[in-house]
């Protein structure tokens, strides 16, 4: 309970002296990629068509996150790497492997590659979606020493604690992001919040981009954020997940399914962008969970299995 108190205090005094506010936008610079925290290649990018973060997603139509997913029962397989324990289900991996990374401290580090310390932990042989833009993983940080040394950890807790409180309704704009990523959330849809076994956090489908990007099922994923009970840790989660309605790649020239949305034509200085990731927004709230690969359902009930200790 004290480190609790004490992590909430240093939020709330850091926010009000410092009004620290976390530089998220993407740039054109793509840093080199390490094994550990940055994306593995760098996200595609549309010439000359920038937006912000703020541009890109649209605070609009997004449904209240107050009712708690509950799990599906699933064949699973229970693996335990450190102090986090899971179910995986059979339908969505075969297994996982976990790894403990060291510190990454010193002030010339890029923040994407600061850490404290934390336990990562890959799904194994995630079944339909191999050769996606982000790999299937779970990231556990000790969040007072990650707060205390990255500004974008900060901020993204910052902005789930507030998402988290009771009765409050989640818009995609007050999300947090991925503090490791050196790109911006360009959209998020089918938000929700989720409890596991000792903890809670929110999950919502989303994609990172540099530039104006199209939603595809080659980079989008299904995100969780969480704290276990006493806010001791801080949980990331990284998802591959794909839906027929989608494009399989950010190609311009690639085919839109059935019931698909076309990317605005790049060259038209008149392009919606907020419009089209709007309506992304809306066909993807609107569509089955048990339509996407791996299902809502069978994802959430692995975030749910979650259980971290000391």
């Amino acid at each position: 309970m004290k480190k609790m108190i004490l992590f909430l205090c240093v939020l709330v005094v850091i926010s009000l002296a410092c009004d620290v506010l976390v530089n998220i936008s993407p740039t054109n610079d793509v840093p080199t990629a390490t094994e550990s925290l940055v994306l593995t290649e760098p996200p595609t990018t549309t010439p000359e068509v920038f937006i912000s973060l703020t541009q890109a997603i649209p605070a609009t139509a997004v449904p209240s996150a107050t009712s708690l997913v509950q799990p599906s029962p699933v064949a699973k397989t229970s693996v335990t790497f450190g102090r986090l324990s899971l179910d995986i289900p059979q339908s969505v991996a075969s297994g996982a492997s976990g790894r403990d990374y060291p510190p990454v401290t010193n002030e010339d580090a890029p923040y994407w590659e600061k850490t404290p310390g934390h336990l990562q932990v890959s799904l194994n042989d995630y079944y339909a979606l191999q050769g996606k833009f982000h790999q299937p993983q779970i990231y556990v940080y000790p969040a007072m020493p990650y707060v205390e040394l990255s500004n974008a950890a900060f901020e993204s807790m910052h902005r789930l604690r507030n998402v988290m409180n009771p009765g409050v309704s989640i818009t995609p704009d007050q999300l947090p992001t991925v503090p490791f990523f050196n790109a911006a959330q360009v959209f998020a849809s089918n938000i929700q919040a989720v409890s596991f076994q000792n903890g809670s956090g929110v999950r919502f489908l989303t994609e990172y981009a540099q530039n104006a990007a199209s939603i595809n099922n080659h980079e989008l994923f299904y995100h969780f954020q969480g704290f276990n009970n006493d806010g001791e840790y801080y949980i990331i989660a990284i998802l591959p997940i794909t839906v027929p309605v989608l494009a399989e790649t950010n190609d311009p020239g690639a085919a839109i399914p059935a019931g698909g949305i076309a990317f605005p034509d790049i060259n038209n200085p008149n392009a919606d962008y907020q419009g089209y990731y709007a309506s992304i927004t809306d066909l993807l709230n609107a569509t089955s969970p048990d339509a996407f690969t791996p299902s809502l359902s069978q994802l959430d009930a692995l975030i749910q299995s979650m259980q971290v200790v000391p």
